[in-house]
């Protein structure tokens, strides 16, 4: 049981519907991880599919019942909160860039459950400019994985993953990535290449790990091209737009390094490590998946009653589940 912070003049107080469940962020922290430690208990989680049920007397753009995207509310009084979105009632600032985000009226609001954490995806790819017809490959296929091929997929790009998981890899394979290779297989990296022309012209590294991050720039397309084997280079400024892009969509929990002229295929890459999502990719990944650009009922693999949230997070812990979303009506 919470107390409410009081309701500012330039807030919002919202009812949960859904709340989603972070199976990197929040599964770290629950082990003492991202600052977490020696601070139990604590109130988690970030985001929250709501309804607004008052509105500051300042707040005249917002209205009672509008359907909103949160993340980030206001901390619970005398309670410790890291992010705090896991609650019935929720407070939320306006005048901040993580504020919410109105949503269209849609049969189901728990379609738009991945929101936020689709968003953060969606951040990455986008950044890598992508065009129809690429090829990628997504190194690790956990939730951002998974969502990262998702979107990769819905832009017309051929698509290979590898994982340690084969329900992971199943899954994958069902919203349309071209192969699925066991990332524990002996010549993994032999065996992703056969599904590039010498390289993959979009490498997402979104397993957290340094065999995966290592992985990654082993998969990175040649540039520029040898000419018939021999030793003749083009002008390396030939290649001016035409880099191969390497996203790191994962959180490393150590440090780990690569020489680039022995790790990787090539003379360079455009390297990305893409931050936290914006209001626009939180309003183009709600988009999705309300015209199903994004499967998300293909990616959501339990919903469980609010109360029932321990087994939710054992059940993600233990890898049982990929996804879980946590219903409060």
């Amino acid at each position: 049981t919470v107390e409410l912070p009081d309701l500012g003049p330039r807030e919002i107080l919202t009812e949960a519907l859904v709340s989603t469940i972070s199976p990197g962020t929040e599964i770290r922290m629950l082990n003492g991880h991202y600052g977490a430690a020696g601070k139990f208990p604590y109130v988690p989680g970030y985001n929250a599919i709501a309804r607004i049920v008052e509105v500051g007397r300042e707040a005249r753009e917002w209205r009672v019942g509008d359907l909103v995207s949160t993340i980030n509310p206001r901390p619970f009084t005398g309670v410790t909160c890291l992010y705090g979105a896991h609650a019935k009632h929720q407070v939320h600032a306006l005048d901040i860039d993580q504020r919410p985000v109105p949503l269209p009226e849609i049969d189901d609001p728990a379609r738009y459950a991945l929101t936020e954490i689709g968003a953060i995806s969606l951040r990455g790819v986008l950044a890598a400019d992508v065009k129809p017809g690429e090829s990628a490959v997504v190194i690790g296929q956990g939730l951002i994985g998974l969502l990262s091929a998702a979107w990769l997929i819905s832009k017309g790009v051929r698509v290979a993953v590898a994982d340690m998981s084969a329900e992971r890899l199943k899954r994958s394979l069902a919203i349309g990535a071209e192969c699925a290779i066991p990332a524990g297989e002996p010549e993994v990296k032999q065996r992703l290449l056969t599904h590039s022309r010498g390289g993959f012209d979009i490498v997402v590294e979104a397993s957290g790990s340094a065999p995966g991050a290592e992985l990654a720039c082993g998969l990175i397309r040649q540039t520029p091209p040898m000419a018939r084997g021999q030793y003749i280079r083009e002008p390396i400024v030939a290649c001016a737009g035409r880099w191969p892009r390497l996203v790191f969509q994962a959180n490393y929990l150590e440090p780990f390094g690569f020489n680039p002229h022995a790790s990787m295929n090539g003379e360079g890459a455009v390297v990305i490590a893409s931050g936290d999502r914006g209001v626009d990719e939180r309003l183009r990944c709600a988009q999705a998946l309300r015209d199903g650009s994004i499967p998300a009922g293909q990616l959501i693999d339990r919903v469980f009653p609010w109360n029932e949230a321990p087994e939710a997070y054992k059940e993600l812990a233990g890898l049982k589940i990929q996804s879980a979303v946590l219903k409060w009506s």
